[in-house]
């Protein structure tokens, strides 16, 4: 009995110091969850606000919300159905292409970026590690799933009740998306 005892009480000490160790606060000031770091190069520009589907985007906001929510100068294109964005990241483009469905409402949240190096060949380390840090971040959203493994292509995918959500990596292709069913 005594050894239950002191077994018991030894869980209980490291699990007390595991959560007040543990308190460092996430990006939304959750107590008690570690905040994800967050290590390539262009992740901070790319990300620049984990609220909502992605970067402040919500599934359902309307075409003039989106505008609002995103800078007008990378403003590329449009549609009826869709908002093109682009950025350059160095030698590296952003695209990032936004459907809307019949009603005007946001239905779908593509990303890409393409990773070149200084000869403009695919940069597939960079392109690793942003995968790396999208898919943590898709996992800190979303929570765990399985990665899919086929040679260079990787991918986790999401499967939700109204939407589902990827991100990829395809050499020096990082992927992102989310899509919503329709109701």
């Amino acid at each position: 009995m005594k050894k239950f005892l002191s077994i018991a009480t030894l869980a209980l000490v490291a699990s007390l110091a595991f959560f007040s160790c543990g308190g460092a606060s996430s990006e939304d000031g959750a107590a008690g969850v570690a905040a994800v770091e967050y290590n390539s190069e262009y992740f901070d520009d790319v990300v620049t606000s984990n609220e909502g589907e992605f970067v402040g985007l919500e599934l359902g906001d309307s075409r003039e919300t989106v505008k609002s929510k995103l800078p007008s100068d990378a403003f590329d294109d449009e549609t009826d159905s869709y908002l093109y964005y682009y950025w350059e990241l160095g030698n590296n483009s952003y695209y990032l292409d936004l459907y809307f469905d019949e009603n005007d409402k946001l239905n779908s949240i593509d990303g890409y970026v393409y990773f070149y190096d200084a000869e403009s060949n695919y940069d597939n380390a960079a392109a690793a590690d942003f995968y790396a840090d999208m898919q943590a971040n898709f996992v800190d959203k979303y929570g765990s799933e399985e990665e899919t493994v086929d040679g260079e292509f990787k991918y986790t995918t999401w499967y939700l009740d109204t939407k589902d959500v990827e991100v990829g990596v395809d050499g020096g292709e990082v992927y992102w998306y989310v899509y919503s069913y329709e109701e």
